[in-house]
């Protein structure tokens, strides 16, 4: 009976250390016309991609500008969301502008409930959205009105509560994504045990955020998820 327990155990951290994150990141700075150009999304996208590019626990793919549109975006994620098993994360993460309830990508809008649809159909327990934009914390208030979109598993990490604006830097990232990327290069693993969990990721992001913006700015995580789910592993 040891035997078959210890057995277990190692199957268990054998399947835990196996485990990959599924990135499609999604970034638009180059909107047709000029009215709704954004000066570094298209950059954030490129900079969380090549975290889990580097990452050997990850697969990811960068759609940026005129590529970002409805059909290559969701074609992206139906290809590479079906690749992941129970025990992997499903991530897509999206800078641009939004609007409550959803994103404008290049040639579109899109819903929240049309990401959820995709995201459904992949094994993965762990499923997540990181949202850089504009008043993306009114996704809540969404949420509240729309059974189908709070009834989701799906961790949101949105750059703003539901009145702010989203900062860009005088770097060549947004605040939040700059301190996206240096909580899961590692500035966010507390206890230094290799992972990122959410609770770590969100307690660290949400605190340089709100420092660096003089207390304009907010990030935001809710939705029905694990705290201790992992969002990359090093």
């Amino acid at each position: 009976m040891m035997r078959t327990v210890f057995f277990a155990c190692l199957l268990q951290v054998a399947l835990s250390l196996s485990a990959k994150t599924y990135l499609v990141a999604v970034g638009v700075s180059d909107y047709p016309g000029t009215n709704m150009d954004l000066r570094v999304s298209a950059n954030d996208a490129k900079t969380l991609s090549r975290i889990f590019v580097k990452n050997g626990h990850s697969v990811a793919r960068c759609i940026r500008d005129s590529a970002a549109t409805e059909a290559h975006v969701f074609d992206v994620m139906r290809e590479y969301f079906a690749k992941a098993d129970e025990d992997d994360v499903i991530i897509l993460f999206f800078s641009g502008h939004g609007f409550p309830g959803g994103l404008f990508l290049y040639d579109t809008h899109c819903f929240y409930e049309d990401i959820f649809e995709v995201m459904k159909q992949s094994k993965a327990r762990n499923k997540v959205i990181f949202a850089d934009a504009c008043y993306s914390g009114k996704m809540r208030v969404e949420a509240k009105r729309d059974s189908t979109v709070s009834d989701n598993n799906v961790m949101f990490f949105l750059s703003s509560r539901s009145a702010e604006k989203s900062s860009e830097t005088i770097y060549s990232n947004s605040l939040f994504t700059l301190y996206l990327e240096r909580g899961l290069r590692g500035g966010a693993d507390a206890n230094r045990d290799r992972t990122i969990t959410a609770r770590e990721l969100y307690d660290f992001v949400h605190q340089k955020v709100s420092e660096n913006s003089m207390g304009l700015q907010h990030p935001v995580m809710w939705g029905k998820f694990d705290g201790g789910m992992p969002i990359i592993k090093w």
